[in-house]
This record gives C-alpha cells, structure tokens and sequence, in this order.
C-alpha cells in the first residue's frame, strides 16, 4: 500500500466522521477559550488597571464588588461611580508555509494525478488540473482582525467600531452605621473579534463573541473591627455566545477519496459511478464517490447565537488591617453555572453537500444503514442531508471559580507596594455540552464513528455533544505601586503575569492569546467637594509560534485526531496586542 493509502488509515474510512467531529470541537473550545485569558481586563477600574490588578488587598472604590466585596466598607456615605474603557485590540495571525508531512501529500498526490490523463493529456475522471485541485487561498498569507470587537448582547452579535464602553454603580453607608451597601455594573469576561468574509483567518472564526456582563450586583460589607472587614455579593448576570465559522479543512482522506484508487475502483473515466452490473465493478456495487471536492474547499458554515439573561454568582471577600501599614486581603469569585439557549445554522456547500447526499444515495449506504440500524443506530438519509440542518441550540457550561489574595504595604508616607496571588480554577471548564434539539446529518456520523473509533469518548450523539475540553489550573501574579506626589494626586505603576491555561502538551493555535505580560501606568487625582477621578493605561501583548503539525487544535497533521485542523500543515505564527485607557469618576451624592 502506499504511503497515501496508509495515512488514512481505519479511523479515517468515514470523511463525514472526520468533518463533522472536528468543526464541533472547535464550536466548544475556540472563543470561550480565549475568551479566559482576558479575566478582569474588562473590568474598566483604572486603580486595578494602573496596578497589575494587585488590589485584593487595596480595594478599589465601587470594584471592590468585584475584586473584595469587603473593601466595600471603605467608601462613606453615600457614593456614585461611573467609569468609562476604551480599547484598542489587535489579533494577528500569520500563516506560512507548509512542513515536510503536506509538502509530502501534496507532492504524492501530484505523482499520482498523472493517472487522470489519457495518453493525449487529457484529464479523465472529471478531475481538475492539479494546480487547481491543490489552489490553497490561506498559504503564505496574513490574517488581522477588523475594527473594534464583536460583542453578543441581547438582541445579537454586534460589531463594534471601536472598543469603547461606559459603566458604573453607587453605594450607601448610613450614618453610625458598620454596614454598607452597593450595586455595580461591570463586565468579569468579555472577548470577541471579527474579520473580513474573504480574510485567510477566517476558517480559525469569521466572527466570534463571548461576554458576561454582571447588571446588578446587590452588596453587603460590614465592619467587624476596626482593623476587619467582611464582604459578601450577590450577581446577576447575562451570559452570551456567538459564532460564525466556515468550515475547511484539508484532511487527509480528501486527498484520498480524489486518488486514482477510489476513483478508479468507482468511477467511470466520464465522472459517472459505475454501475453494479458493470464487467470492471469488482464490488457489484454502486457506490457514488464521483463529485470531486477539492482538499481546500469551503464545505459548509456553522452559525449560532446563544444567551441566558440571568445567571447568578457570588463574590466573598475579606480586608484585614492589623497594622496601619500592612493590609492583607482574601476574596473568592464563584463558579457561574452557564445554561444558554439560542439557534443554529449549519448549511453544507457544493461540492461537498452534493457529494454527501450522493454518497447517501448509494445501494452500499442502504445495506450500511441497514446494518447499523440493527444496533439501534442510524445514518442520516439524502434527504436529511439536501435539508440544511437548523433549530434550536442549548449551550451548557461552567464558568471557573478563582481565589485571590494580596498584601499591601505602606512601605514608607509616600510609596506603597501591593502583590497579589490568584488561582483560577480552568481545569473546571472541562466539560462543554451542546443539544442542538434536533438530529444533525454530521453527528449521526459522528455518533457511529465516536462509538466504533473512540467507546464514545468525544460524547457525540445525534443530536447533542459532550465535549471535553483541556485546561489546566493557573496560578499567577500581579504588582504595583503608588507614590503620593503630593496631597492630591497619586502616581501608579503596575506588571502582571497572565499564563496561558492551555497545557503546553496540547497547544491550541485558534486561542491567540497565550502567555502574556500586560503592563500599566495610572493616577489618581482628587477634586473639590469630595470627587476623584483615576486614570490609567495599560498594554498588553502575547506572541505564540505553532510549527508545521503541532496544534492538534489548527495546523495538526494526525489523521487519528478528531479534531479541526483547518490549516494542516501549515506554519502559524500568532499575535495579540491590547491598548487600553480607562477612567473613573466618583462624587458624593
């Protein structure tokens, strides 16, 4: 056997397992993902930003909800905070050039097109010439997101022009009280991006969003001592999702089913299948595999928008002074339990769609059909396939609880130096489900093929999936300082180091933002009759290499692996880049 007809090996006899397994693993894993690794940048605390987010212990104003209800205490009165974020983000993907394993494949297939070609030249079977066959729009181009991010909100995905929002919120102390209470509007996670419908990236997301945003917030924190403090908050939150993703992907078994031994075996010099009764069908069977599809073919798009308006969390915090100089905070954010509904779209291009459903039509698929139907399975009918899939879809996952906890010193009358540790539980965010509500052609394969190839181990049913994601635990830091310059005005500078929750044992090159260093200046500035106004600025980077083959997740070269390599093979080289300026204001009232 060649070398061609050994890549595709037993797990990959079926194209419809390969295709419609891979495009739902990137459906669960691709923008939720990322979405992670922008924890608390959304936020729109100037303070936080200004240092490193090193404020558990050095709570700040209305955020404190968020990052230590207990700092709650420290506001008097009766408060009002608005707060305003802009911005500016950038995502990069570079794709090269292919590695030895499709360099290889592409140059096999191109020894062997030469059996399409009658002894005058002249291409048989149907085929394209083989510059066109193998044409690959993505090689050696660059991919860049357009505008400002892509949101979902109620009503839908919105694309912004800019990345720009306000917020804010207000709390009451009464008088003589230790009690205070508060209300906040703030966003813990949001993330998405777009590019253009012709952009090279596109078959990593055409457009993606996912965002929680925490509306109202009632808080209670009470002063136990003078020196203690403790925090509880309650959230109501809107969970949102969206995505449009072409489907493309280069795999293997294409390249296989366009070979000289499948096209010869089953067809007809002219593109016609044989006939059963043909004296050259060694089979006596009509199997339909004629409909050229090229490896690099747009095969279908997958589109859906999903939201929950209320989702409830909680926030627990505590602020301890026991000395003037040296304050120790301890907050927890919860886990938020994500059950979105919502509908999908899954139409299946030509020529693929008129591959599929020809296939479908074959006597062999009857007899197929016939016998899996025997062990309470079922392959989907033409029929089923001529009928792009659609309805309704429930998307369920859970959002990971994280620990904090900071120190801060007042290391002398003007300089202060805050550290935080915090711990975010990702390896929680293991299990994704999706019902789509109605049996889906491609996960009926899928359903086979899970349960022939893996026991069942990807959970594709029908009409729902299982899927197990993986991600690791992260622990990570962040500091800052703040120098008083005089009476009125502070100076702020902070770092952080946010880790990637990817395990580098399985590399994902459709999540951008690994590794990152993020890096910010601020100050804060009081005014007459009690107001403020805080202001920072912050950069962000994170630059990610994926070689030839080794995402799984993106560019893999396994044919074994059930999973979305829309550019097998390919080199990937990824960058993000995020400026933002943020500001607050706060007055009594």
């Amino acid at each position: 056997m060649d070398i061609l007809q050994s890549r595709c090996g037993a797990s990959d006899k079926a194209l419809p397992k390969t295709f419609s397994c891979s495009c739902l693993v990137l459906l669960c894993c691709c923008q939720t993902a990322n979405a992670s690794f922008t924890d608390s940048i959304t936020i729109g605390n100037p303070k936080a930003l200004a240092l490193g987010h090193a404020i558990t212990a050095d709570p700040p104003d209305i955020d404190s909800i968020h990052f230590n209800p207990a700092g709650l205490t420290q506001l008097k009165g009766r408060q009002l905070f608005l707060k305003g974020i802009v911005g500016l983000f950038s995502t990069e993907m570079e794709l090269g050039g292919y590695g030895d394993y499709m360099n290889g494949l592409i140059e096999e297939y191109r020894e062997q097109h030469r059996a399409f070609e009658d002894e005058n030249g002249n291409l048989l079977y149907g085929r394209s010439p083989w510059d066109e066959y193998v044409y690959n729009e993505t090689l050696n181009t660059k991919s860049k997101s357009e505008g400002g991010p892509t949101l979902m909100l109620p009503g839908g995905m919105v694309d912004m022009p800019i990345g720009a929002g306000m917020a804010g919120g207000a709390s009451y102390r009464p008088p003589g009280s230790r009690f205070t209470f508060g209300t906040n509007v703030y966003s813990p996670m949001m993330n998405g991006m777009h590019v253009a419908s012709d952009d090279p990236g596109r078959f990593a997301q055409e457009r993606a969003a996912f965002t929680l945003i925490t509306y109202f917030s009632p808080t209670v924190a009470y002063e136990v001592s003078d020196t203690l403090s403790v925090g509880l908050s309650v959230n109501f939150n809107y969970s949102g999702m969206g995505l449009e993703l072409p489907i493309h992907e280069p795999h293997v078994a294409i390249f296989f089913l366009g070979s000289p031994f499948i096209q010869g075996t089953f067809c007809n010099p002219d593109g016609t299948p044989k006939e059963a009764n043909q004296p050259d069908n060694e089979l006596g069977l009509k199997i339909d595999v004629c409909t050229e599809v090229p490896p690099f073919t747009t095969f279908g798009k997958l589109s859906f928008e999903v939201d929950q308006n209320i989702v409830l969390g909680y926030n627990l915090g505590l602020l301890w002074k026991p000395q003037p100089w040296l304050s120790l905070g301890l907050s927890y954010n919860s886990a938020i339990d994500v059950e979105m509904d919502g509908e999908f779209s899954f139409p299946i291009y030509d020529p693929f769609k008129t591959f599929l459903y020809r296939f479908h039509s074959s006597q062999v698929m009857e007899l197929a059909g016939n016998l899996v139907q025997t062990l309470g399975l079922q392959l989907p009918t033409p029929e089923q396939i001529q009928n792009d899939a659609k309805g309704p879809l429930t998307v369920s996952y859970q959002i990971p609880q994280r620990w904090n906890a900071g120190i801060s010193l007042q290391l002398t009358p003007r300089w202060k130096w805050n550290v935080d540790v915090r711990q975010t539980e990702w390896s929680a965010f293991s299990e994704i489900y999706l019902d789509f509500g109605v049996d889906v052609p491609l996960l009926m394969w899928g359903n086979i093929a899970d349960l022939v190839g893996t026991g069942g181990k990807n959970g594709i049913s029908p009409n729902s999936v299982d899927y197990k994601i993986s991600l690791r635990d992260v622990t990570y830091w962040g500091t800052g300082v703040e120098y008083q310059y005089n009476d009125r005005l502070v100076l702020r500078a902070g770092f952080e180091d946010r880790p990637s929750a990817v395990p580098e044992e399985s590399p994902n090159a459709f999540i951008p933002l690994n590794d990152a260093k993020l890096m910010s200046l601020g100050f804060g500035l009081d005014l007459k009759e009690g107001r403020h106004v805080d202001f920072a600025v912050a950069h962000m980077k994170s630059e990610t290499h994926f070689p030839p083959c080794s995402a799984a997740l993106g560019n893999g070269c396994d044919p074994s692996n059930v999973v979305y390599p829309s550019y097998a093979g390919q080199d990937i080289k990824t960058k993000v880049e995020v400026l933002l300026f943020e500001i607050g204001y706060q007055q009594p009232f």
